[in-house]
């Protein structure tokens, strides 16, 4: 099957990724996103911090009896930081991806120009355009996962959808941030519609992509510093090899 086949071509696409970061001197466009990632993950760390703080004392005045008052109120500081960071693990990844845009767009054409160098661009996106595109994009995309994330939690409660609930969660959040690394390489290509089509073909690639994204960007540290541009990369590795754009390049320059 199509699909299955290309989740396996969007996971090994990150072993080529490292290869190429090195050969291509592709390190030296990640500065700025990374700035950007550490950033964004250092104001949702903190965010939790102050919310846990908020959230223990207001139970710790709130609960009736002085028996258990301290337990509830570290408990509910607990959950209410857990819920921040699940929330602000998917907030960060797409505006980490709709920041990145002007900057990983570079990283993309590096790797076109490796891959496919008989394809020419057909847009030449400025700054803002980018900007704007990577944030209409991926702020959509946030909109979408959590409605369908509220959607399926609800659903979770009724036996039979509360088996396939979690399978179903690890394929939406792999799916939309997979759709983000793929936009890259094709914004020199597509309009914003055009992209969101032809991603449609290849919803496999996107979902292989996005799913290491998101177990690379949970560990600690090293997570933030290397999931951005090993993604990108590997995303472009996927559209460049495995997509249309090089089984037929005639089809662009028309």
């Amino acid at each position: 099957m199509r699909p299955l086949k290309d989740i396996g071509r969007g996971l090994a696409a990150y072993s080529e990724a490292f290869r190429l970061i090195r050969s291509l001197e592709l390190y030296k466009y990640m500065a700025i996103p990374l700035g950007i990632s550490l950033t964004v993950t250092l104001v949702i760390g903190l965010l939790a911090k102050q919310i846990k703080s908020l959230v223990t004392a207001y139970f710790k005045g709130f609960w009736p009896w002085e028996f258990g008052a301290d337990f509830m109120a570290q408990l509910s500081g607990v959950l209410s930081s857990l819920g921040v960071l699940f929330l602000g693990f998917i907030l960060t990844k797409y505006l980490v991806l709709a920041l990145s845009a002007p900057f990983m767009s570079g990283v993309a054409d590096r790797i076109r120009m490796h891959y496919a160098p008989e394809l020419h661009p057909k847009n030449d996106h400025q700054f803002w355009t980018l900007l704007w595109r990577g944030l209409r994009l991926n702020l959509g995309n946030l909109i979408r996962e959590l409605c369908l994330t509220v959607l399926l939690l609800m659903l979770s409660v009724i036996p039979p959808f509360g088996l396939i609930t979690a399978p179903l969660l690890l394929l939406i959040q792999a799916y939309f941030v997979g759709v983000g690394n793929l936009d890259y390489s094709l914004e020199a290509f597509f309009n914003y519609r055009q992209s969101k089509s032809f991603l449609n073909q290849y919803r496999g690639l996107a979902i292989g992509n996005g799913f290491l994204f998101n177990l690379l960007a949970l560990i600690p540290f090293v997570g933030v510093i290397i999931v951005l541009p090993l993604s990108v990369s590997a995303a472009a590795i996927s559209v460049f090899k495995h997509t249309e754009l090089m089984a037929n390049p005639n089809r662009l320059m028309n």
